[in-house]
């Protein structure tokens, strides 16, 4: 019986690959640097190599595989195995991934968004487990989410459903990475953050904090890393944002009445100066019936969202072509 899964999390800087098994243990896990400008032909050779490096160490062979599951930032076509777009990998263009590795490493692979390959870690190991009706949503460098409905992760006509990040709070507000003004992601991502105290500094806030730090290198880390040791700029910036995520998520429990949201992200965890400004935005906006049996929670995965939400794409692939 085929009880070993292969994940692979593709990241901005590195790509962490794992092995485990369908009950989402993690028994090995080996990183790269995904070398973000490199040309994908060299990444995806030393991605191979790593795979069979790990299987080496477990003297498996790849009848011994269910599958691997790959997580990627961007746009996929799920269907074909093909890396569209990808904002991490910037010469990753229409690369038949899956192909290529399946013809390498003689395994079935699956390739999601790594937002939709969360949510399906949650259902299938964590937070959102035994709830058909769940958001999950990522808020870190950007923000990202993937819709469960009736146990099954929608998708979308064109693959795009989930871009809770590209909703607009703010008509004609800051620009957003994606090019349009006044998304989520401006106002409420680690990198909106950071952007808006240094708009402040340079405006002539205060700051012992942050006068430490050079301005040019502020991050979104800094910033929550400032408001834990009380820097008013750095609290009073994280709970705009809060507010913002809260008017965000309000649209989406009036849109989707979920049964569950799921919070993940270096952003949303842990520091209640966040949390509480934003669940106290949402029950503003939300409209109370569709909030009432509407939970909202943090994820039980926390950092291994990305190597479990890979596993969970191929046990997620099997079961459906079984169904």
């Amino acid at each position: 019986m085929k009880r070993w899964i292969v994940g692979i999390d593709v990241g901005g800087t590195k790509i962490a690959a794992s092995l485990g098994t369908i009950r989402g243990l993690l028994v090995a896990k080996r990183v790269l640097s995904s070398r973000g400008g490199a040309q994908s032909t060299e990444v995806i050779g030393e991605l191979c190599e790593t795979v069979r490096r790990l299987l080496n160490e477990r003297k498996l062979k790849p009848q011994h595989i269910l599958g691997v599951g790959l997580a990627v930032a961007g746009a996929i076509d799920t269907e074909k195995g093909v890396i569209l777009k990808s904002p991490n990998l910037k010469r990753w263009e229409r690369i038949p991934l899956k192909k290529i590795l399946s013809r390498s490493l003689h395994m079935p692979v699956f390739i999601e968004n790594d937002a939709n390959a969360a949510a399906v870690g949650e259902h299938c190991f964590g937070s959102g487990r035994g709830v058909d009706h769940f958001l999950y949503v990522t808020v870190s460098t950007g923000i990202g989410s993937g819709i469960i409905a009736n146990g099954v992760l929608v998708r979308g006509t064109s693959g795009t459903a989930g871009e809770l990040g590209h909703i607009t709070v703010v008509p004609g507000g800051n620009k957003c990475q994606c090019g349009k003004q006044g998304c989520l992601e401006a106002y409420a991502s680690g990198t909106a953050i950071a952007s808006a105290v240094k708009r402040a500094l340079r405006k002539g806030a205060k700051s012992r904090y942050f006068n430490k730090i050079r301005l040019n290198r502020i991050t979104g880390k800094d910033v929550t890393l400032g408001a834990l040791r009380g820097d008013r700029l750095a609290v009073r910036v994280r709970e705009t944002a809060a507010d913002y995520l809260g008017i965000g998520l309000a649209n989406v429990v009036n849109l989707l009445n979920p049964r569950c949201i799921i919070l993940g992200g270096g952003v949303v965890e842990k520091v209640d100066h966040f949390w509480h400004p934003m669940l106290k935005a949402l029950k503003r906006e939300a409209w109370p019936m569709a909030l009432a049996r509407c939970r909202i929670t943090r994820s039980k995965l926390g950092s291994r969202v990305g190597d479990l939400g890979a596993l969970a794409v191929v046990l997620s692939a099997c079961r459906n072509s079984f169904e």
